[in-house]
């Protein structure tokens, strides 16, 4: 499918890469920069097992306790387990290691002396992709570490890195959605095949700029809460160009 602005897929995608990815919006709270890429790494590393608009309520409650996720002393374990418990999430598979995995990437901030905005600036994609291994549950043992390919495209709307090659687009639970609802997922397929057919998607769906594809197929039936999508702050339902395409359509 060539790209068209007249086509109700690319208007669709165009409104959407207006919005701002959850992650993207908490970072953009903090007053510096790295501070903002610090918040970045830390929702990257947290973002499994919960829908991103209950991540973005959790890092909210956690802004309001701490500013900086780097400085000492480090949050307790009990101030860490009182705002999960307060956000009411049904279930997240993460929580026992939430605190852990803050702690974690406090560590690794602080270790290249909180300046993670030099890091990326003075770093290739690659060499940032393998030493975001050392943190906690960021999928060390992973060989395409989801969490990372997160991370680096989120923070494309923050900074440059260093010169290299890019890696692939993220993958996310809306461009899994379209593909089944386009009938090509393939649900058995091997993870990276999975990768390769999302970024496939994004290619095929706005060719010229696929990392828009990326960005609003995130957002694509992805939850706010039991009554609204995501999707659904970009277009009503009834005025949504996808209302003949999309299942979920109310």
């Amino acid at each position: 499918m060539g790209f068209c602005v007249t086509n109700p897929i690319s208007q669709w995608i165009l409104k959407a890469a207006q919005f701002e990815e959850p992650i993207v919006q908490i970072a953009n709270n903090a007053k510096t920069l790295p501070l903002k890429i610090n918040w970045l790494l830390l929702g990257s590393a947290l973002k499994q097992g919960i829908e991103l608009s209950e991540l973005q309520v959790f890092l909210t409650e956690l802004q309001k306790e701490i500013n900086d996720i780097a400085e000492l002393p480090v949050p307790s374990e009990k101030l860490i387990l009182s705002i999960i418990s307060k956000c009411k999430f049904k279930d997240w598979s993460l929580a026992p290691q939430v605190a852990g995995i803050i702690w974690s990437v406090g560590r690794f901030v602080r270790a290249r002396e909180n300046r993670l905005d030099l890091w990326v600036k003075n770093n290739s994609p690659s060499v940032i992709w393998q030493q975001s291994g050392e943190i906690f549950y960021m999928g060390k043992s992973n060989p395409f570490r989801p969490k990372v390919l997160g991370f680096l495209f989120r923070l494309s709307f923050l900074s440059n890195t260093g010169e290299g090659v890019l890696p692939p687009l993220p993958n996310s639970a809306g461009a899994r959605r379209w593909l089944i609802q386009s009938g090509i997922y393939n649900s058995e397929g091997s993870q990276k095949e999975k990768l390769m057919d999302a970024n496939s998607l994004y290619k095929e769906l706005f060719p010229k700029k696929p990392s828009l594809a990326c960005h609003a197929l995130q957002f694509f039936a992805e939850p706010v809460d039991e009554n609204i999508y995501f999707c659904q702050k970009i277009f009503p339902c009834n005025l949504c160009p996808l209302g003949d395409f999309c299942k979920w359509a109310r």
